[in-house]
């Protein structure tokens, strides 16, 4: 095995541990918004959520990032101009920012904040799977 294969399984299955975390957490949240406030499942679902951050979707996204730019800089540097590529590094970032907005909510629920409707939580989880499957297709197609 080599340096290349062992970082870009590393690489798939941190992917797939974020992507759950980020499926998992607007459930959560969809779950806490409808709780009554102080209540047993409320209690409860912001326990859930704060461990799903602090142990997957954290520390995921973290390894997600410093192994793609490695590959990234490692083996696919000469294709950065490449269409495929830029559009899978896009929606890359777009999804880290989802995250970022994820995480800001999830202090807000926790603060007793109900910014969003649970059906809101409901339809934007559906969108970390969506990019997903964009950003695989671009990954492993490469179409020019």
């Amino acid at each position: 095995m080599n340096m290349y294969d062992l970082a870009r399984g590393l690489h798939i299955i941190a992917v797939i541990a974020f992507v759950a975390g980020m499926l998992m957490l607007p459930r959560y949240y969809a779950h806490i918004t409808d709780a009554q406030r102080g209540g047993e499942l409320e209690t409860k679902m912001l326990a859930a959520a704060a461990k799903l951050r602090a142990i997957i979707v954290n520390p995921s996204i973290i390894v997600v990032w410093v192994l793609g730019l490695w590959l990234l800089v490692q083996f696919d540097l000469p294709r950065i101009g490449e269409p495929w590529l830029i559009a899978k590094l896009a929606l890359v970032t777009g999804l880290s920012g989802l995250h970022g907005y994820f995480i800001s909510e999830g202090k807000r629920l926790a603060r007793g904040e109900r910014r969003r409707t649970a059906r809101f939580w409901r339809m934007i989880g559906e969108v970390p799977f969506l990019v997903a499957i964009v950003v695989v297709l671009l990954a492993t197609v490469e179409p020019h």
